[in-house]
């Protein structure tokens, strides 16, 4: 991983053998074309995944770029939706002629770049999209990575909580498209292996898009759940929350929700609305783990946004452009099928771990933190925290 550290070490090293820089003009740029929504209903998670992407950018140009070259984001904003995001992929690559594609938030969106990417041969490096659609056999194609979760890992992880805690009748309310299609065939199909006599009693499928969760929420009070299986996420959670609330839905069932809801900036954003007691995941979480590596990431980030309790998404653009900038450095190229060449089974340092792409299916091995959300007793941060919390891995829920 790219830290202070590496910086520091690479001045020194210019300062004392006088390696020459590299001019962008002289040598060129790789550009990368970002595609996250700065605008509409996951402008949060956009705007803060891209402020992740700018960092690495800049700790990579500090360093004296990748093989000479200095590196330039384009961003467009994709609204979080697919026909805007196929617009903007393609504008990215017809007019500003970008190296690479990265971002995407909704699974429809990246399936959509996912398909102008296999059309323009161009590789993109889905960085929060997690249906599994994207990298089934039909779907694969040389160019299309994910440095994300996918959402096998993610519904696999929640039945392994709903196992642990003796949950055997589940209700489960999951959107209606992809993303909650893909969690409920893979929490569905781990609880069956796992825990063979858990039932699914109820299924709620709100449509996407929906405000008013009402129906859902009183159908799955009547149903005698003792758990509920959720994929309403983060950009979502706030408004299903303040309905579910005052019918004592928190207090009744054991939560378990997928879709980043234990994220700190949302906690911080609900304060005392966000239920306490549930379960919940997130990428990133400033306050774990306490390794060298991530505790250098949270101080660059904190230093970066001038904030003391920073979010979790900028990691997911982060890591998302580290896996082009170490397929370059090892390819030694930014040519497309040497870098393609590089990903297939490359491992890299994370700011939380090692990750490894795999070959087969161009999916990085990317768990998730999941806790229960209990507030915190640190005065200065006086909001809702995952306690305790823990990394669940993917590599045995992957598939």
């Amino acid at each position: 991983m790219i830290t202070k550290k590496r910086l520091m070490a690479v001045a020194a090293l210019t300062a004392t053998t006088a390696i020459p820089t590299f001019a962008a003009a002289d040598e060129g740029v790789i550009r990368i074309g970002a595609l996250y929504p700065t605008s509409g209903p996951c402008q949060m998670i956009g705007d803060f995944a891209l402020q992740g992407t700018q960092m690495l950018v800049d700790e990579v140009n500090a360093a004296g770029g990748v093989n000479g070259q200095m590196l330039e984001v384009v961003h467009r904003d994709s609204r979080c939706d697919p026909a805007e995001a196929t617009a903007m992929a393609r504008d990215l690559i017809a007019r500003e002629d970008v190296d690479f594609l990265v971002g995407g938030v909704s699974s429809s969106v990246g399936q959509a770049i996912s398909a102008v990417s296999r059309t323009e041969e161009v590789i993109y490096i889905a960085s929060i999209p997690k249906t599994v659609q994207m990298t089934t056999p039909e779907n694969l194609h040389p160019y299309v990575f994910r440095s994300a979760a996918n959402t096998n890992t993610e519904g696999g992880s929640a039945a392994v909580l709903a196992d642990r805690l003796g949950l055997d009748r589940i209700c489960t309310i999951l959107m209606d498209y992809s993303y909650g299609h893909s969690l409920n065939e893979a929490f569905t199909s781990t609880l069956a292996e796992i825990r063979p006599d858990a039932e699914i009693v109820v299924q709620e499928w709100p449509q996407n898009g929906t405000t008013d969760y009402t129906a859902h929420i009183t159908n799955i009070m009547a149903a005698g759940c003792d758990g509920v299986f959720s994929g309403v996420w983060a950009g979502l959670f706030p408004a299903f929350a303040s309905q579910a609330g005052p019918f004592g839905f928190f207090d009744q069932v054991t939560y378990i929700t997928a879709g980043e809801v234990g994220s700190p900036e949302l906690a911080e954003q609900m304060g005392a609305d966000m239920p306490e007691g549930i379960w919940a995941n997130s990428y990133e979480v400033f306050y774990y783990p306490d390794t060298p590596a991530h505790n250098d990431f949270v101080a660059d980030l904190q230093e970066e946004l001038g904030v003391e309790h920073t979010p979790s998404w900028p990691v997911t653009g982060y890591v998302a452009l580290q896996w082009l900038v170490e397929a370059m450095e090892l390819a030694g190229s930014a040519e497309t099928d040497a870098v393609i060449a590089a990903l297939e089974g490359l491992s890299i340092e994370t700011p939380i771990g090692t990750q490894t792409m795999r070959a087969s299916d161009h999916q990085a091995n990317r768990g998730q933190f999941w806790g229960q959300m209990h507030m915190s007793d640190d005065d200065a941060y006086p909001y809702p925290v995952m306690d305790p919390v823990e990394y669940i891995p993917a590599d045995e829920l992957m598939d």
